[in-house]
């Protein structure tokens, strides 16, 4: 399957549950969860993140932050379980044909939308229309490409109408792809899948999804007191969703936090019972009983502008990457279990099919720590270029972390690479998307998340023709590999992985991005908080049966 991925900052969403609300709402009805846990009389908690939501349009969203977000208030065919195996949804059953090519999915006929319409198949069938259409310029269209006609209309050489889906009846929905897809029902979990109501989007028109109030849901809640750039809201429990009886927070509050300080000082406080910790707070919670790490299949790197006529140079690229001690990030500046990057694809990710042996652990560090290299590369370079200096602004989202990654950069860059200045422009992470999307950056900082357990989701994010490929980097071999990996050795698992391998050497050794680190996260969390389900890959936690255990 083509284009599977999804952008993450390098900080991640920072979970916070506060169990000693001031609020006086208790659970008057339900005092036990299905499986005899006793409940608190408070099912109220807290949650902080880094980043501000960017929408709450499923067709548009693009970070793990939002994406993350409206995996609570929104449901397509199937959820992840904890393994990231994909369990039914909004679908009670599916079928699939001898030849993998076809999915049936009966839905289920007692979901509805908050507003009381019940969920069909049509608002299936209107939202992956809607997002293949090339006016409509989704971002994430080409996830549609193995679907029949899908990668033709999104070129605009055949009307979205020709999209291989259709609405056998009200509650049946079919779909057929161009060549089989093992991890069909798991990339399904993404919101770009998510059905939408069309009745309401049209009549909402361009503000859609741009407050709580002008969107409607089919999740297990409701987004509430959210509009664009909100520093705070809610998730309030949807009463007309499918299986209500079994969700059992009654509100949950969300706050912007950027600082680990803060955050920090919150849960000792006991205004938050959970926090994200780096650096020297992560080493210092470490005995903690509290404290737990969560790896996540995420590669955070330094991006280069291809457009850029400097940075377009082999050999400065190569002294750029040279010139970071991924050590020391790890070590020094985070200190919470995430591991230096020499490859793309992370570690603790994925298993080769034919080895059973963890695909990254195999491949090679094809990019090190090496000031020799770097000083040579370096000159060399300015011998191509002719030039003694040279500057440079780092773009990066203003989150602590972010910006004590950048400031490591910056400092070992100008102390090592002489001749080359280093300017660093922290802005808030939807602004950082948007001049990513337009290329107006030189180096930049960003973390990619993996949304389905395959090595192409992470390497897609070099070929050519994808959107967020911001840096422009385009080798026709790397593109060829990945599109035989797509295509003719899609059922050939040993081929297939083969190309893959391939393609990441290409994607290293030409320096098309410069990996820094593979990501965990440390936090600080209140073992009352129970339920949540946590993923390594898409959206990184469900609080649909998410409770607060009685003490």
């Amino acid at each position: 399957m083509k284009k599977i991925w999804v952008l993450l900052g390098t900080a991640a969403i920072a979970l916070s549950a506060c169990s000693s609300s001031s609020s006086e709402t208790s659970q008057s009805e339900t005092t036990q969860t299905s499986d005899g846990v006793s409940l608190a009389s408070d099912q109220e908690i807290t949650l902080s993140t880094n980043n501000e939501l960017a929408t709450a349009d499923s067709t548009l969203m693009q970070d793990i932050q939002t994406t993350t977000a409206g995996n609570q208030y929104f449901e397509g065919l199937f959820r992840l379980d904890e393994q990231n195996k994909a369990q039914p949804a909004g679908v009670n059953s599916y079928e699939v044909s001898d030849d993998g090519l076809t999915y049936t999915f009966n839905l289920r006929e007692n979901a509805k939308w908050s507003n009381g319409d019940p969920v069909t198949a049509n608002d299936y069938v209107y939202a992956w229309k809607k997002m293949v259409d090339p006016e409509y310029a989704a971002p994430y269209a080409y996830m549609f490409a193995s679907i029949v006609n899908g990668e033709e209309i999104t070129n605009g050489n055949l009307d979205v109408e020709e999209l291989g889906v259709e609405a056998a009846s009200d509650y049946q929905f079919v779909v057929n792809l161009t060549v089989p897809v093992s991890y069909f029902p798991e990339m399904l979990t993404n919101p770009y899948f998510f059905p939408q109501n069309q009745k309401f989007v049209e009549n909402q028109g361009d503000i859609y999804g741009t407050t709580s109030e002008n969107t409607v849901y089919n999740g297990p809640f409701e987004l509430a007191n959210w509009q664009g750039g909100s520093q705070e809201w809610d998730y309030i429990p949807n009463e007309d969703y499918w299986d209500a009886e079994n969700v059992y927070l009654e509100n949950i509050h969300v706050q912007v936090i950027k600082e680990t300080s803060t955050a920090v000082n919150l849960f000792e406080s006991g205004q938050l019972d959970n926090a994200l910790l780096t650096g020297e707070y992560a080493k210092q919670f470490q005995t903690d009983e509290r404290y737990i790490i969560e790896d996540v299949a995420n590669t955070t790197s330094l991006e280069f502008n291809f457009e850029n006529e400097y940075l377009s140079n082999d050999n400065l690229r190569v002294a750029i990457t040279s010139v970071i001690d991924r050590e020391t990030v790890t070590e020094s500046l985070l200190g919470n279990g995430s591991r230096p990057a020499n490859a793309f694809v992370p570690d603790n990710f994925v298993l080769d099919p034919t080895t059973e042996a963890d695909y990254a652990e195999v491949q090679p560090d094809y990019q090190n720590y090496d000031l020799e290299l770097a000083k040579s590369s370096l000159e060399t370079a300015k011998e191509e270029l002719g030039v003694d200096s040279l500057d440079f602004t780092i773009l990066v989202d203003d989150t602590e972390t972010n910006r004590q990654i950048a400031e490591y950069i910056q400092g070992t860059i100008m102390e090592n690479l002489e001749g080359i200045n280093i300017d660093i422009q922290a802005v808030p992470k939807n602004n950082r998307i948007a001049q990513a999307n337009d290329g107006d950056f030189d180096l930049m900082i960003s973390g990619w998340n993996a949304i389905i357990p395959d090595p192409i989701n992470m390497l897609d994010k070099g070929d050519s023709s994808t959107t967020f490929n911001y840096g422009h980097f385009v080798n026709e071999e790397f593109d060829a590999l990945l599109a035989q990996a797509e295509g003719e050795n899609a059922n050939n698992l040993e081929e297939r992985f083969a190309n893959l391998r391939e393609a990441e050497s290409i994607f290293m050794e030409e320096v098309g991005i410069s990996p820094i680190f593979h990501s965990s996260e440390a936090f600080l969390w209140n073992p009352q908080i129970e339920g949540i389900v946590r993923n390594s890959v898409g959206s990184r936690y469900s609080f649909k049966n998410a409770y607060v255990v009685a003490e």
